[in-house]
């Protein structure tokens, strides 16, 4: 059951980690010079190297969030079950890119993509792409802190002690 949670939870970012947000619009059929267009972006943001650090930090949120309410045993079991998945995922992660390259090329031409990937490779653009690492481990403290808090909360609604 955690191990569907957690995949449940790593689709859900990687949907809003994407580095373009699909804009209304009529899809177009995605072309070879879009699809290259899309893939190049991909590259620019950074984005297999993002999907690595984001799942390396649900890893460690998942483990330290059981290990708090005091049972290691459960505690390595999901760590163990995570790296399962980690690697299963590794598996099917260059189809996902595809994919993502795809539905750009759907929604934007090929220059607009390139001037997206040109944004990237400028001064904000690079510094927005060399940030994003501290930016995920950071995103990810607040996120696992307001995790154990909902956990807590959650355990005290279960013993009718709602804070």
């Amino acid at each position: 059951m955690m191990s569907r949670s957690v995949a449940c939870i790593v689709v859900a970012v990687l949907t809003l980690a994407s580095p373009v947000y699909a804009q209304d619009a009529k899809p177009a059929a995605a072309d070879a010079a879009r699809i290259e267009a899309a893939k190049e972006l991909i590259d620019v943001t950074g984005a297999r190297k993002q999907i690595e650090l984001m799942l390396d930090v649900m890893k460690q949120s998942f483990g330290k969030g059981v290990r708090e309410k005091g049972d290691p045993a459960v505690a390595a079991r999901l760590e163990s079950d995570f790296q399962a998945f980690s690697q299963k995922f590794q598996g099917y992660r260059e189809k996902m890119v595809d994919e993502f390259a795809a539905l750009y090329a759907e929604k934007f031409s090929a220059e607009e993509l390139k001037e997206v990937t040109a944004f990237y490779r400028s001064g904000a653009g690079a510094k927005f792409i060399a940030t994003m690492p501290e930016l995920m481990q950071r995103g990810g403290e607040i996120g696992q802190r307001y995790g154990i808090m909902a956990m807590r909360d959650l355990d005290a609604i279960n013993k009718g002690q709602a804070r």
